[in-house]
């Protein structure tokens, strides 16, 4: 199953740069994304690894180009997030975009991992290529941890695969 789904991971992100054009605006206004994406919750721990699903909003709205984002994850074994912070787009070229953000928000965990306080902090890094009609399709990595405020913090990491719509 964990072998399928990185093969499935990578396969996609693969295929989907050969289907960028090969000139995409970095001058497009900023409209708000709405994300949807999938992949591995923990992926750095084989034996803990599951499946996750997210949902990010980026509004539009900017402060010197620092965008708020909200975002809801949950994982095959109803583990659930919910995070409100920010990001900022560094445009790599003409067609890559590099988003750093940094999101503070509430872990509950289910019948999944115990992160050891419902209070976590999500630092995040993703690549997308931006189409013409600026919708992207990208890679995230993110860690969340709970800074050690509770009982324990052994933190865990995700690595997504991602589609963002533009909302005008």
């Amino acid at each position: 199953m964990k072998k399928i789904q990185h093969t499935l991971i990578g396969s996609c992100l693969l295929i989907s740069f050969f289907f960028l054009p090969t000139k995409l605006s970095a001058n497009c206004c900023r409209p708000s994304l709405l994300s949807l994406g999938a992949g591995t919750f923990d992926t750095l721990r084989p034996k803990e690894r599951m499946l996750q699903f997210q949902a990010e909003y980026k509004w539009s709205a900017s402060w010197h180009g620092v965008q708020p984002i909200a975002c809801l994850m949950f994982t095959e074994k109803g583990s659930t997030y919910f995070c409100l912070g920010a990001c900022y787009d560094i445009y790599l070229g003409s067609y890559l975009v590099l988003t750093p953000s940094f999101a503070p928000g509430v872990y509950f965990k289910g019948g999944g991992k115990e992160l050891g306080y419902p209070l976590e902090f999500r630092s995040s890094i993703s690549l997308a290529g931006e189409f013409r009609n600026c919708h992207r399709l990208g890679v995230q990595f993110y860690h969340i941890s709970n800074a050690s405020l509770g009982f324990k913090n052994p933190g865990e990491e995700s690595l997504v695969i991602f589609y963002s719509i533009a909302i005008w």
